[in-house]
């Protein structure tokens, strides 16, 4: 998102001429200048989303796994539905680019009941001084001696080292009977790496070329070829079905900053070329993912029974799973611990930061365990759900820890902009998540402006052209105070031509779709009137003019100590229906009330 706020004189002395406030001073009188607002927000020229599934690959993810699968063809037909309404109203279609990873990064046991080995000197050894050796072989170092909790350390109070391992062990899930899915046995996790059943592209384009004559896309596969190579199809598995013999850490945000370091550092590998022709070993993909595309929307897809536990990949450093008679393991211990200075999981504000920096648009889904069997947005809450099909309690059944750190995820990226689903692992429907997934996926659903209007009937919405010249102003704003089905549906604004037309967008009280309000720092565009829809490459801009200062003001000497100059240049006008005034330029001579002593 691009946001400038330039003085651009014509288009707000339009709207204030329309306003009846045609003697206010759009010049410099003193220290006088009145700065009109202006909020853009320029869609990608690839009008895509390049979409990154992170799945829990431990021994209880069998059934939900199978659920995510069964449901993704909803999330396909959501996405069908919208292109065919913007082909019919002569707009280009979105294409969105999906890849999957696994939460398995390292698993790094105790050994035994107690801590066989310790953190001394940079090196992991025992009792004896014997050195502890990895799953490479090579002796294992460490990094954290000290300022560790007590259930961390052991019995000469230095750190504990884990078993620190990074490879598939087969006798981890098959024991359990589960499907062993991506997965190769005494093969490395995949710590971020794209995944596919044995062969299968493992980034699957449902691009544009999907919607014309051919019906395929630009690598000649069909749009049931790519939904099977997702969920699974008669003699193929599915990339999504990820298996459960991967690490009982789940480390899911840790292995989506690997999986885009290593995307963005052009490190990630495909089982075909963008030509279609294949690029597989027999062992490992070989053609570089062409996984994001530039400027394209970033969404990401967090679906997992237990929390997050990302910790560095150390053995002393990072979180050792050491069992506890209540139940709750290490991770859930570091979460609720009050010493910061103790704590060894990743701050979860420093990966969201990093998910930020990127400087793309982002979306993000969480199916998580929540203390709800189905919820939405607010209203879910971390905790322990059932399933409504298997017996509570079971070791396979429902939400195995609360999704704490990943709920917290969810509150920091929707702080941050980001458009956000929460939603409850134990859900026995995925099909409404996965559509509400979709939703993310269309062009901006609002903007938030930077300062908020000084009144509502001066405000326009308008789609630039890639040029930078105006193609369209749309309808709007609908009244304040109707329902928001009512400014969906009826005729209740005028258009160019006075007739009466279906609103485009309105104010709404939060950035969340919702009823008509006088003004805010929000706008809803209706998308169901395919009348206010920009192409690849276009911008959205919102323009007007700005409660001046913030805080708005009362009377003209406030206007005065807030912006400088002399008080006879201000004024402080109040819009109709609106609580707050604005600090207007006053012409010399100005008969306008708010501009007299």
């Amino acid at each position: 998102m691009a946001r400038s706020s330039a003085v651009r004189a014509l288009a707000p002395l339009a709207m204030l001429a329309a306003a009846g406030c045609q003697d206010y001073n759009f010049n410099p009188v003193g220290h006088c200048l009145v700065q009109p607002g202006n909020e853009r927000v320029t869609l990608s020229d690839l009008s895509s989303a390049d979409i990154l599934f992170v799945v829990d690959d431990s021994g209880s993810m069998a059934a939900e796994q199978a659920k995510l699968a069964q449901n993704f063809t909803r999330f396909v037909s959501r996405i069908d539905q919208f292109n065919a309404e913007r082909a019919a109203a002569g707009r280009l279609p979105i294409d969105f680019h999906i890849a999957v990873t696994t939460t398995s990064v390292f698993w790094n046991p105790e050994y035994g009941s107690s801590f066989a080995y310790t953190c001394q000197a940079g090196t992991c050894v025992n009792s004896s001084g014997t050195p502890l050796l990895g799953d490479d072989g090579q002796v294992v170092k460490c990094t954290r001696e000290t300022s560790v909790l007590a259930d961390q350390l052991g019995a000469n109070g230095a750190a504990g080292c884990g078993q620190l391992t990074h490879t598939y062990d087969f006798s981890f899930c098959t024991s359990q009977q589960s499907p062993v899915g991506v997965a190769v046995e005494g093969a490395r996790y995949p710590q971020g790496d794209f995944v596919g059943w044995h062969g299968n592209p493992r980034v699957l384009h449902f691009d544009k070329e999907l919607y014309g004559a051919g019906a395929k896309n630009r690598q000649g596969f069909t749009r049931q070829q790519l939904i099977d190579w997702f969920v699974g199809g008669a003699s193929v598995g599915g990339n999504v079905i990820v298996g459960t013999c991967g690490s009982g850490q789940e480390q899911a945000l840790q292995a989506a900053r690997l999986a885009l370091q290593k995307a963005l550092g052009g490190q990630q590998k495909d089982a075909y070329t963008m030509s279609g022709a294949p690029a597989w070993d027999g062992t490992n993909a070989t053609a570089p993912a062409e996984w994001p595309r530039k400027d394209s929307k970033l969404v990401l897809v967090f679906v997992g029974d237990e929390d997050d536990c990302s910790s560095p990949n150390d053995a002393s450093a990072g979180i050792v799973m050491r069992a506890d008679p209540t139940g709750a393991d290490a991770c859930v211990r570091d979460y609720e611990s009050t010493d910061p200075t103790k704590k060894k999981e990743f701050g979860v504000g420093e990966i969201v930061d990093y998910f930020a920096s990127l400087g793309r648009p982002l979306g993000a889904a969480f199916i998580l365990p929540a203390a709800q069997t189905s919820c939405s947005g607010d209203s879910c809450t971390a905790g322990l759900c059932c399933q409504t099909d298997c017996a509570c309690g079971s070791a396979n059944c429902g939400a195995q820890a609360p999704g704490n750190r990943l709920l917290d995820a969810a509150h920091a990226l929707r702080g941050k902009g980001a458009d956000v689903i929460t939603g409850s692992v134990c859900d026995p429907d995925f099909g409404t998540l996965l559509e509400s997934v979709a939703d993310i996926l269309k062009p901006p659903a609002g903007l938030e402006l930077n300062t908020e209007p000084a009144e509502g009937q001066i405000a326009l919405l308008r789609i630039a052209k890639a040029n930078g010249q105006p193609r369209k102003t749309c309808n709007g704003p609908a009244p304040a105070g109707t329902a928001f089905a009512a400014a969906q549906d009826q005729n209740l604004c005028k258009d160019a031509t006075g007739a009466a037309v279906r609103c485009d967008w309105w104010f709404t009280a939060t950035k969340d779709a919702g009823d008509a309000v006088a003004v805010s720092k929000f706008i809803y565009i209706n998308h169901a009137t395919n009348n206010c829809e920009a192409d690849p490459g276009e911008t959205y801009s919102a323009d007007y003019i700005a409660l001046n200062p913030r805080s708005g003001c009362t009377t003209r000497t406030e206007c005065q100590q807030a912006l400088g100059g002399r008080v006879e240049d201000w004024g402080c006008y109040t819009p109709p229906g609106t609580g707050r005034g604005t600090c207007v330029c006053c012409a010399p001579g100005s008969t306008a009330p708010e501009c007299q002593p």
